[in-house]
């Protein structure tokens, strides 16, 4: 009995160090949900160890780039002031859990209006590439304004076209009315004057 709890006691250390989930099932029911439940079974604590492995990870591939690029500038193929430190290594990592929440977060953050929209992504843990996600949508937002803009002058061209048409349309009205009265007066002319004639004979 003894060996065995020490088995459970180890095992649960070292989940707990390596940041490993708990995927028992737990009896009796309970009310936890959401965030509680990440944060008692340990899937939070899987984020925080893959951050510190990451930054390990970025460190050996610097120094495996530095070499390329040492390489690369014996070779004549690289500037000779180019570094490591101009380059970013980024690991691209799902997350999209709870992504409801954080983007009710994020949307708060935003409306506060104090906050840059990267340093709001950043502290949502919303994206791996926050300056590339920003960059992106500020190329799509500024497209589409221009879309926009250029339906809204040809919408303006055409209502110009359809104003003038109807300003013809109205000219085109008038002088056939003006030329049906003169014509219907020309005629009731030419009545009265036969009329007047035949009296006289």
């Amino acid at each position: 009995m003894g060996i065995e709890n020490l088995r459970e006691y180890l095992e649960e250390a070292y989940k707990t160090i390596v940041g490993i989930p708990d995927r028992k099932t737990r009896g009796g029911g309970g009310g936890d949900t959401g965030d509680a439940v990440k944060l008692r079974d340990g899937w939070a604590d899987i984020e925080i160890v893959a951050r510190i492995k990451e930054s390990y990870f970025k460190i050996a591939k610097k120094k495996q780039i530095a070499v390329a690029i040492k390489i690369l500038q014996l070779l004549g193929m690289a500037r000779i002031d180019f570094k490591t430190i101009d380059l970013d290594v980024k690991f691209t990592r799902n997350k999209n859990d709870n992504l409801q929440t954080k983007a009710q977060a994020y949307s708060t953050l935003h409306g506060t209006k104090t906050l840059d929209p990267a340093d709001s992504l950043e502290i949502c843990d919303m994206t791996t590439d926050v300056v590339e996600v920003i960059d992106r949508g500020k190329k799509y937002w500024e497209e589409v304004a221009e879309k926009n803009l250029e339906l809204q002058k040809k919408t303006q061209e055409v209502l110009k076209q359809d104003n003038g048409n109807n300003e013809n349309n109205e000219e085109k009205v008038k002088e056939n009315s003006a030329y049906k009265s003169t014509t219907y007066n020309n005629n009731m002319s030419k009545i009265s004057e036969k009329h007047n004639k035949e009296k006289e004979e």
